[in-house]
């Protein structure tokens, strides 16, 4: 009886573990990403000062550019980033690194990001 593999992610080969540099915090929060490919919506379900994991609502591929588009808290501004990259992809979840952000963008992720350290945490 043959086997089928299972489908590797889209990792590079010879990836090592990398220390991040930025502390990542759980999120629930919905995110609007565009590329010259595609449209869609998504949610980003970890967040840190210098990239996101998101689910998505379909498939893109390791490489692409995408602008984003987020609202961090309910009655908040939308936060724009102008370029992201996608480092990895596992099915629908895809892991993006911030490559142009703008200042204001950059203060706003750092401002929700200490709230969330700081604030007291509850066990799942």
């Amino acid at each position: 009886m043959a086997v089928t593999p299972k489908p590797r992610l889209s990792k590079p080969k010879g990836t090592r573990f990398v220390l991040r540099p930025y502390r990542r915090i759980r999120t629930w929060r919905d995110l609007y990403y565009l590329s010259g490919e595609s449209v869609g919506k998504g949610v980003v379900t970890n967040l840190s000062q210098s990239g996101m994991r998101v689910q998505g609502e379909h498939a893109i591929k390791p490489g692409f550019d995408l602008a984003l588009r987020l609202t961090l808290a309910d009655d908040g501004p939308t936060i724009e980033i102008e370029r992201a990259t996608v480092r990895w992809v596992d099915g629908y979840d895809f892991g993006l690194d911030f490559v142009r952000i703008s200042a204001l963008a950059a203060k706003r992720i750092a401002h929700v990001l200490s709230q969330q350290i700081r604030a007291p945490q509850t066990p799942i």
